[in-house]
């Protein structure tokens, strides 16, 4: 009985140094594992600088690309203000027409702020505008510039402001020349209808003026050097005519006055416009290539002259058959004033015609 429970004893001891064995290694284990997992911590304080220290990043990147924006704005402000005195540092002159008024009138400015020696004396050349359209079978089209003058004898009063910057001389016509700058206003007709064999055309007649003005003026810094300035407008474009263009704008005044019908005039109260556009449609019905009638060598003349040819061009060209195709579209060739009807023709009037954009 003894030695069973001495046996027993010992074995309570061995089990009771088992537990206690285990119960150490666990310990030593939990504290291993809480050392660990403490060492893998990061310190609020630590968090706080992480994020200080990237917003300090963020603000110093903003404020570069914030300070490189407002130079560059900077920059452009300033290159708008150079770009803004040099045009104002430059004669800059143009033809204001104000003809939906009862006295209808058109005014030379001069939008530069450089004072001139002495207000300018322009003189002036008046053209009623038009444009014939030729239409091809598949829609696409050309046009061509005609510019049927009118006399400067009809200007009835003209006054000077003394200036030489601004507004400097106003020119005013009768009533005839009313008109509105609307597509009600544009006078026009189509000649065969488009899409059909051969060429079809189109006859616009515009309610204003093409005016072209000749300038000579100095600067009161150099009254010396004496510039002249030569130019075309109508209110949707101004075109500078160097002085091959002006020669070949003159000798087209000259050919197309060959025929004195050909220069408008002030009919009684009837509208310039209206009476440009009868005209026009009455001549372009019977010469152009649209039916089988036979031009005698006058229509022919008159043709050639609507289109922008020389009058007597048969005989320049020692009667060699007539080409209506090629006939204002040659722009090396003298005897169409080296194409000046469809050199203008998009100068001063656009393709997409800005009363009709749609054609």
């Amino acid at each position: 009985m003894g030695k069973k429970q001495g046996k027993k004893n010992s074995l309570e001891n061995q089990r009771q140094e088992l537990l206690k064995s285990e119960s150490k290694k666990f310990q030593r284990m939990e504290k291993t594992n809480l050392n660990e997992y403490r060492v893998t911590l990061t310190s609020p304080i630590e968090i706080k600088k992480d994020k200080v220290g990237l917003w300090s990043k963020i603000k110093s990147e903003l404020t570069i690309g914030l300070s490189i924006v407002a130079l560059l704005v900077s920059g452009f402000s300033v290159y708008k203000t150079n770009k803004r005195n040099d045009y104002l540092e430059t004669t800059n002159f143009n033809i204001v027409q104000n003809f939906w008024q009862e006295h209808p009138s058109y005014t030379l400015y001069n939008e530069s702020q450089k004072p001139l020696t002495s207000p300018p004396q322009p003189s002036y050349l008046m053209y009623i505008p038009a444009k014939l359209y030729y239409i091809s079978k598949n829609g696409s089209r050309a046009s061509s510039f005609i510019l049927l003058p009118t006399s400067y004898e009809n200007v009835i009063s003209q006054s000077s402001t003394g200036k030489t910057i601004d507004e400097i001389e106003t020119s005013v016509l009768p009533k005839n020349f009313f008109g509105k700058l609307g597509a009600r206003d544009l006078r026009q007709k189509k000649y065969r209808k488009p899409g059909s064999d051969g060429i079809s055309f189109e006859l616009r007649v515009y309610p204003f003026l093409a005016i072209f003005t000749h300038i000579k003026y100095s600067y009161k810094d150099n009254p010396s050097n004496i510039i002249t300035e030569k130019f075309l407008t109508t209110p949707f474009g101004k075109e500078l005519l160097p002085d091959d263009r002006y020669e070949d704008l003159k000798n087209y005044t000259k050919n197309i006055s060959h025929f004195p019908e050909n220069e408008m005039k002030v009919s009684g109260n009837e509208n310039i416009y209206d009476t440009t556009f009868a005209y026009l449609d009455k001549e372009l019905e019977r010469l152009l290539p649209i039916n089988d009638n036979e031009l005698s060598k006058e229509d022919k003349q008159r043709l050639c002259v609507l289109l922008g040819v020389k009058w007597n061009v048969d005989e320049l060209t020692k009667e060699k058959e007539f080409s209506f195709d090629s006939a204002s579209s040659d722009d090396n060739n003298d005897n169409n004033f080296h194409a000046l009807g469809r050199y203008l023709s998009d100068k001063v009037v656009n393709a997409k015609d800005p009363l009709y954009p749609d054609y």
